[in-house]
Parts: structure tokens; C-alpha cells; sequence
């Protein structure tokens, strides 16, 4: 692919983005290829041939002595099929083995060169990381005690919980100071949390797919999978969790309601309160994972578990690794009735959370401007996770289908026929080229077809080229 192609594609990629998120929405009238050659830094042959490749995927329709208007057209990204079927057939909990393949695969995702399409973060440069350094200069300079603390007396540092106090009591969670533990990120919450719930050989039900590292964890501290089945749209089966307490004792239930990780799903209101009451009729805590609901696509936040009713029963867990740096290692649990018990375990196994850092975000948090980072992050991840899905389309085989993210940064990829996407791993690495494979997110290795990406840095000419390398590894 010359560099010219590689131009007009990108800005078509950019502009097709766009009318996906309603920037531009149906009958919109684009600006001239003049104005739009110099708004985007491209030769006007660029945006001529640019807006050729739209019309001819149907995104826009050129108006004699007019323009191009944006076209009314079908929805291009179907839904994946990984939803909860009719007739639904559960597997057993079973133990897992997966700690060695997913050490593999992080290592030969991260190395130099690859296209960061494997681990699921964030580009730096979308980060507040420079308004993060100067909260740690103020920190530093204001407050040397804190370099002079018991590492277990105390893993709260009073500042950050009442920064996160302030920002449940907006999303209508009025928590107080005693049922909050900071930890060290959302992994080390979700496994305080379950500690605390499960004991060795319990059951505990998880999302199918599910998040790779939380599988991980499980089998670290002897607990048993169940897999329930869910959808890329609504999150996870209740039909089938019901049918799954009636014939297990479960320990407790982990699920992730906004923004799931692999599909990107955000469970309705509704699915909440019936989640709740399935908790309540059979007598089971909930471990919410809320690392990406800050990521969320739709006009208005959903709300957490954490925030109905009949929350006694519910963990929530979350951090600011997906928001604000992966670095940080700032995480939360919202324990509810069970603080008391997190926060023994806390002390026990880790100690206290850095609280230079704990005070640094403090300080950040304080100043107001992370909700504005958070608009803004949200309507780029948007765009990024569209215009990765519309490059996947049109690089991989025919009959691939694709997630319709509501939230966060991944997207999940459903190939055709039988391929073996773990089998294909070490050929995309070869080719400088990361990605999940889905068997690693399922406890019994289904989604041999699937893959999972990162779409947390902005789309390139680069990223364009690593999705055709994918493309023709899964064809050949």
C-alpha cells in the first residue's frame, strides 16, 4: 500500500468514525473538499478520493452542484453471536489451568514493535499524565510525612476517600468513610473482594467470555468457575444464572455491568434489578466490577449496583487505571457490610496502597477537571472502538462479525468457520501484530474463533496495515 492510499483511507476512516458516533448525522451536508482538505491537512485529491471510498461504502451520496450529504443507510457492524441461546446448556464448574498461557501471551503482546493490539490499555498521550506530574510535585512538596508512615496502620489516606465519597454521592451512592478500602488497582479489589466472600473449592459465577486475568485469579485461589452465558448486548444471561443457583450453591457472582471486558456490553436497568433479586431470592453477594464505567458510550452513566436498593450484598470494585494512568495502581473496594473483612485482608496481605500516590490523585480529583477528561476520553475511545471495528470489516474475512461496544475500549471479533485463533498467535507476533485470543476468556476454552483487541490508541495508518497483516493471517 503506497503512502497516498494510506492517506485517503485514514481520512475516510476518520470521517466514517464520525458518522458512526452522529457527528454527522443522516442528510448532514459535508463541508466542500476544499474546507475539508484544510481542516485536515490533506491535498484535496486526498478528500476526493477519500470521500469515493465513503460513497462507495454507503456512508455518503454525492448531490449535483451540492456536495456530499451523509446517506441513511443500515447499521455495518452486526453483533457477534456469543449470546445466551434459547435452549441454554450449562457446563460444570470446573477448576482452571490458564496462569501459564496468559503469562506467555502479555509478554509476547508487550514487546517491542508489536502493534498494541493484545493488552487492553489506554495511549499516554490521551492520559492527563502531565496534570498528574504536578500533582505529585505539590504532593511531594507539601507533604513529607508521608514518606515516614507505618506501611499497615492505615491503608486509607483520608483525602482520597472523601474525593471518592463525593463521587459516588453523584452517581447516588451514599457511602461512608468505613465501607471504602483503597487498593492496590481494580485486580488486587476483585481479590480481596472474593477472598472475602469464597473460601477454597467454592463456586463462582462468571461472565462467559469473561476477563482473562479475573479467570486467572480464581484458579490462583482454588475456586471453581461457572461459566453463564452472555450477551454483547445486555451482559450477562440472568435466565441462565437462575438455572445455575437452582443447581449450584454459588459463593458469590462477579459480573461486570458497564462496559464488560471482552464485549463492551452495558446490562439495562432493568437486567440490574433483576440481578439483585436473584442475589436476594437465593442468597448470594455480588462482586461488582466497575474499572470501565466511567467509559461509557450512551448520553447517561448506568447506574452501579452499588447505588439500588438492595446494595448490602454488592463489592463494587474499580480503580483509575483505565481513566487515568495504568501506573498509578489505585484501586477501591466499596465493601458494604463486608469492609470490615476486606479491610483485614488488606492489612494482612498487602498493606497500605502507596499514599503518596493516594494523596497525589487526591490532589488531582480535587482540582475538578476529571469529569472534562472524562468527556473527552469517552468521545475518543468512541471513535477509536468504531473505527477499529470498520477496518476489522474490511480486512478479515468475509462473514466476520464484530461487537457493538457501548463502553471502554475493546472490541470483541467473531472469525468464520472453525479457525484456531491461539494456534495463529505466534504467526501475528512473527508479523509484529498482538491480540487476545478468546479461549483465555472462558474457563472451559471456548472461543476458539474470537479475538479480542485493544482499541485504547488512536487509529493510524499503522493500525490500518497491523489489521490487514490479521486479515490475511486469518484468511490464509
Amino acid at each position: 500500500m503506497d503512502n497516498n492510499a494510506r492517506k485517503y483511507e485514514t481520512l475516510a476512516l476518520n470521517l466514517q468514525a464520525l458518522i458512526e458516533n452522529n457527528h454527522f448525522s443522516e442528510g448532514y451536508k459535508l463541508p466542500s473538499i476544499r474546507k475539508l482538505s484544510e481542516q485536515w491537512h490533506y491535498s484535496i485529491d486526498t478528500v476526493q478520493k477519500a470521500l469515493n471510498l465513503l460513497e462507495d461504502r454507503g456512508y455518503v451520496q454525492p448531490v449535483a452542484k451540492s456536495g456530499y450529504y451523509v446517506q441513511a443507510r443500515t447499521a455495518s457492524i452486526a453483533s457477534t453471536c456469543t449470546q445466551a441461546p434459547d435452549s441454554i446448556v450449562l457446563e460444570p464448574p470446573i477448576n482452571l489451568e490458564v496462569a501459564d498461557q496468559i503469562s506467555i501471551l502479555l509478554k509476547s503482546s508487550t514487546r517491542e514493535g508489536v502493534a498494541p493490539l493484545g493488552v487492553a490499555f489506554p495511549a499516554h498521550e490521551l492520559l492527563p499524565i502531565a496534570t498528574l506530574r504536578r500533582s505529585y510535585a505539590t504532593v511531594n512538596r507539601t507533604r513529607p510525612d508521608l514518606l515516614t508512615m507505618g506501611s499497615h496502620v492505615e491503608p486509607n489516606q483520608p483525602e482520597l476517600v472523601q474525593q471518592l465519597q463525593q463521587r459516588f454521592e453523584l452517581m447516588g451512592m451514599k457511602l461512608k468513610r468505613d465501607e471504602l478500602v483503597i487498593t492496590d488497582g481494580c485486580t488486587e479489589a476483585l481479590s480481596l473482594a472474593l477472598q472475602t466472600v469464597a473460601k477454597h473449592n467454592d463456586i463462582v459465577a462468571v461472565e462467559s467470555p469473561g476477563y482473562y486475568l479475573l479467570l486467572q485469579m480464581i484458579e490462583s485461589l482454588g475456586l471453581r468457575a461457572l461459566e453463564i452465558p452472555s450477551s454483547p448486548e445486555t451482559g450477562m444471561s440472568l435466565e441462565a444464572l437462575e438455572i445455575a443457583v437452582r443447581q449450584n450453591r454459588i459463593a458469590a457472582c462477579i459480573v461486570c455491568p458497564t462496559a464488560s471486558n471482552p464485549m463492551g456490553s452495558v446490562m439495562p436497568d432493568a437486567n440490574r434489578k433483576k440481578l439483585l433479586e436473584l442475589a436476594e431470592k437465593y442468597d448470594f453477594p455480588i462482586v461488582e466490577d466497575n474499572v470501565y464505567a466511567d467509559l461509557y458510550f450512551e448520553r447517561f452513566r448506568p447506574r452501579p449496583l452499588k447505588a439500588y436498593k438492595q446494595s448490602d450484598r454488592v463489592l463494587m470494585c474499580g480503580s483509575f487505571s483505565k481513566s487515568l494512568s495504568p501506573s498509578l495502581r489505585i484501586g477501591y473496594v466499596a465493601g458494604g457490610k463486608y469492609a470490615t473483612q476486606v479491610l483485614s485482608k488488606k492489612r494482612i496481605l498487602s498493606g497500605s496502597t502507596n499514599p503518596i500516590t493516594q494523596v497525589a490523585v487526591a490532589h488531582y480529583l480535587e482540582k475538578g477537571s476529571f469529569e472534562r477528561h472524562l468527556r473527552t476520553l469517552r468521545q475518543q475511545f468512541e471513535t477509536q472502538v468504531r473505527a477499529m471495528g470498520n477496518l476489522v470489516l474490511k480486512h478479515f474475512p468475509q462473514g466476520t462479525r464484530i461487537s457493538e461496544p457501548k463502553g471502554g475500549f475493546v472490541l470483541w471479533i467473531e472469525l468464520p468457520g472453525d479457525i484456531d485463533t491461539a494456534a495463529l498467535f505466534n504467526k501475528a507476533i512473527a508479523r509484529k501484530v498482538a491480540f487476545m485470543p478468546g479461549t483465555v476468556f472462558s474457563a472451559s476454552g471456548l472461543y476458539k474463533n474470537c479475538i479480542r483487541i485493544n482499541c485504547g490508541h488512536p487509529v493510524t495508518d499503522d493500525t490500518a496495515v497491523a489489521l490487514a497483516k490479521l486479515g490475511q493471517l486469518f484468511v490464509a
